[in-house]
């Protein structure tokens, strides 16, 4: 199994749910399967990380006291974007 190669043996059912996303996704089952072994097995501590590791971000660096603004004043500001970028509905 040098080059990586596994055969696995899968129950109907989850045959077909890999099947069936697969298709969706346009990809082969064979790759989503493997995306997501690598997925569920993917551990942070087997890698070094050149930036340091991503869970330690340091919340210093963001503003968490920023307060936000009610509903009523951005949801006006809000529409205007989606009227601009979508075009007003009807």
């Amino acid at each position: 199994m040098a080059d990586g190669a596994l055969t696995l043996t899968l129950n109907d059912y989850t045959a077909a749910k890999i099947a069936e996303r697969a298709t969706a996704m346009g990809i082969a089952p064979e790759a989503l399967a493997a995306m997501v072994l690598d997925a569920r097995f993917f551990d942070y501590d087997d890698f070094t990380w050149i930036n340091g590791d991503p869970r330690d971000e340091d919340a210093a660096d963001h503003d968490l006291q920023e307060e936000g603004r009610p509903w009523s004043e951005v949801r006006p500001e809000f529409m205007a974007l989606i009227d601009k970028t979508f075009g007003k509905p009807g």
